[in-house]
Formats: C-alpha cells, structure tokens, sequence
C-alpha cells in the first residue's frame, strides 16, 4: 500500500514538472487583494469564472486568451494584462500585493522584467518609489529583493505581452 502511495505521488509531481504549470507561491482570491484588482474587476473576473489570482494568470496569460477574457467578463484586454503582469509577480515567494505595487512604482512589471534586474539598481528605484508614494511601513532589504531577483530568473516566462 504505502508503495502505490509513493509511485502516485512521484506520478502526480512527474505530470506537474511535463505539462509545465507555472509555479505559485502566493494566489488569493481575485476580490481578496483590492489594491491589486478593484472590487468592480474582482466580481466581473468571478462572474467570467476567475476566482483567483492563479486563475487569472492562466486565463490571461497568452494575447488570445486575454481577448477571449475580456469579452466575456466586460474588462479590457490592456487592463487584463495589467492585472496578469500583477499575478505574475505573485508567483515569487514573498511578493504579496503590497511588494506588487512597489516594485511597479519602481518600473518592475512582471517576472521576466525582475529577472533582468540587479540589486544595485532596483533598490534605490524601490526605496524612492516607496518614499514617493509610501506604499509599505517595511520595504524589502537588499538581501530580499536578490532573493527575489534569483527566483524570478528560476521562474518560466509564462506571460505573453504583445
């Protein structure tokens, strides 16, 4: 018994690591961030069937999908892809939706944008960003935002932006 729990266990992270999902580390309910996603967007997502952040990225993530997405939930294709850009961000452990909004006051969009940036340069965007627009009480320490450079460059681009 304890061995066909083993192999359906090595099956079930196989199927995962072959068929590509991408990976996320925080995913909320779309009308559980609203500084990410105004009440208004999070009830037409729920009603076009987008419950979470998750959903949101996979149903928005490629340009077809997107136009798909905004006509049956009544939101725009750009501003979906503003939204999606959000979610992916999300997929970084420790980026919850206060360090999404800072790293867009610094200029970072997604994933595939932290992924080409450096210490060096994005900490003093996001510690001027957040004296500006005084997003969070505690903005994220060197050490944190390499953290963050590291996984995003570990991360699948999974987001198409054209």
């Amino acid at each position: 018994m304890r061995s066909a729990a083993y192999a359906l266990s090595l099956l079930a992270a196989v199927a995962v690591l072959t068929f590509g999902r991408p990976a996320l580390a925080s995913h909320y309910a779309v009308a559980d961030v609203p500084r990410l996603i105004t009440p208004a967007d999070a009830e037409k997502l729920k009603k076009a069937g987008v419950a979470t952040t998750e959903d949101l990225l996979t149903k928005a993530a490629k340009t077809k999908d997107r136009k798909a997405l905004a006509k049956s939930s009544g939101i725009g294709a750009g501003t979906l892809l503003d939204l999606a850009r959000r979610c992916d961000l999300l997929r970084i452990k420790g980026i919850g939706s206060e360090m999404v909004l800072l790293l867009e006051a610094a200029g970072v969009k997604s994933v595939a944008e932290l992924a080409k940036k450096d210490v060096a340069g994005l900490s003093p965007a996001v510690t001027r960003a957040n004296q500006t627009k005084k997003i969070t009480e505690k903005p994220p320490a060197d050490e944190q935002i390499h953290f963050w450079i590291e996984e995003a460059k570990k991360l699948p681009v999974v987001l198409e932006t054209k």
